[in-house]
């Protein structure tokens, strides 16, 4: 903005308003360029959401162009109480009876170990070891045994603590309960299983004697033992470490949740629901691409104005290859499920969008999942092979269409930028010339003025 300033005192003209006027006839190619450059942004910003529905629309072909992806399976039990099951895509479609083992008499639970200390001591700060002298206290659990050394005073929350502490301890928890008169140290092991059990050995010298208290073997009780699960599947009998039973059937997972003589049932089928979601899933995203372009490339005939996309070329493509992969066929299939017409999947006449009908989704799914898998998944041909492919192609960051397109979008940009930055820069220039040519108007009429207000006053003084 200029600095110089007119008063319009001398000739009563409003120069500053003249001025404004005339620096908005100079003003208009720097607002066109700057309508232009709005229209360019409002065009990159349309890529960028185009990009994202097509990324979007990859994302939701991708679950379906691998045949795997069909055969999902899921698994029911007969009793929740006693047992939960499930299933990946492995597993194959069946009943499976879950009974008694034949030696446990039941479907018997895995077990940690846990052993208490029988004596236990009048408090929690009782001393384990007043010996005077270092102690030990040694045990093993899963082959590994830890050899603790317990100092003169440490008291029985010190035991436990040196216990829980100890970096290389195997998976064994000490805990102090409280049985209403004295104080016991628990032991717990980490896992469940026949093999995982904890035993307290020859090397403890914490054993009651030279003011300790005794925390050898024979100080301590089993509570509870380490046992494994036991069950019968199919007649066979099974045996686990754990209670989450795997690798027995391919696919499925059973967890054991109560021991019972019950006998559970199994069934393992194809889950064709969430096969229908990602399908719905699919044409969901599909629809918005094509929704979004069309709402982009509309014309207003009151405001006569276009959309964003409207006339683009490359979004124009994109639509246009989108909508001829969806209508192909594919002669993997069989000649019934060969479109995806045929598994109740129809285009729209009218704006060119997907339409499900369940009931004959479901239908195809439950009586030809084979076929329907090739029409999506076929290695190249296939619908969601296709489209993921196209997608792929035109979302890559560096050589992708819509890449290219938004990059060129944005060079128009900073060239019409660069453009206003020389035009407001030449208008300065200009509005200050102005300025300083009706600044030299006003001085040369405030001479003039001048001078005439002189010689009236000599001519008044002449005529006396």
């Amino acid at each position: 903005m200029s600095t110089f300033s007119v008063s319009g005192l001398s000739s009563g003209i409003n120069s500053g308003e003249i001025i404004s006027k005339l620096m908005e006839l100079e003003r208009r190619p720097v607002n066109l360029l700057k309508s232009k450059q709005t229209a360019y942004n409002d065009k990159i910003t349309a890529y960028s959401d185009l990009a994202s529905k097509v990324s979007a629309l990859k994302t939701a072909a991708d679950t379906l162009r691998t045949t795997s992806n069909f055969y999902a399976k899921k698994a029911s039990v007969s009793d929740s109480a006693i047992l939960d099951a499930s299933a990946t895509n492995s597993a194959s479609a069946g009943s499976y009876t879950i009974a008694s083992h034949s030696t446990a008499g039941k479907i018997q639970l895995a077990q940690v170990e846990q052993k208490s200390h029988t004596a236990g001591t009048a408090a929690l700060t009782t001393s384990v070891n007043g010996s005077g002298s270092n102690k030990v206290f040694q045990y093993t659990y899963a082959s590994t045994q830890r050899s603790l050394t317990v100092a003169n005073g440490t008291t029985l929350e010190g035991l436990r603590d040196l216990i829980n502490s100890d970096s290389s301890n195997p998976g064994v928890t000490a805990t102090i309960i409280y049985d209403g008169s004295v104080y016991k140290l628990a032991l717990t092991s980490k896992d469940s299983g026949s093999t995982k059990t904890i035993s307290i050995d020859a090397g403890t010298t914490l054993d009651g004697t030279s003011s300790t208290v005794n925390f050898t073997s024979s100080a301590f009780t089993t509570n509870q033992s380490a046992q494994d699960a036991k069950l019968r599947i199919n007649g066979i009998d099974i045996t686990s470490s754990s209670n989450v039973v795997t690798g027995v059937i391919t696919g499925l997972t059973i967890t054991l949740k109560k021991e019972s003589t019950s006998s559970v049932t199994v069934a393992v089928t194809n889950d064709t629901d969430s096969i229908k979601k990602k399908i719905d899933d699919f044409v969901t995203a599909y629809n918005n691409v094509i929704n979004f372009v069309a709402s982009k490339s509309t014309w207003n005939s009151t405001t006569k104005t276009g959309g964003s996309l409207l006339g683009d070329a490359t979004a124009r493509d994109v639509v246009r290859r989108l909508k001829e992969m969806v209508i192909s066929t594919v002669s993997a299939a069989s000649s019934d499920v060969d479109s995806l017409t045929e598994i109740g999947i129809t285009t729209n006449s009218k704006d060119g969008t997907l339409s499900i009908n369940s009931t004959t989704l479901g239908d195809k799914l439950s009586a030809k999942i084979d076929d329907v898998a090739k029409l999506f998944a076929t290695t190249t041909t296939g619908i969601a092979n296709q489209i993921w492919s196209y997608a792929d192609t035109v979302t890559k960051t560096t050589d992708g269409a819509l890449t290219i397109r938004k990059s060129g979008l944005q060079s128009v940009v900073n060239n019409i930028a660069s453009n206003i930055k020389t035009l407001e820069t030449r208008l300065v220039k200009v509005e200050d010339d102005l300025r300083r040519r009706f600044t030299a108007l006003e001085s040369l009429l405030s001479g003039l003025t001048s001078q005439g207000t002189f010689l009236n006053s000599q001519i008044t003084r002449w005529n006396k």
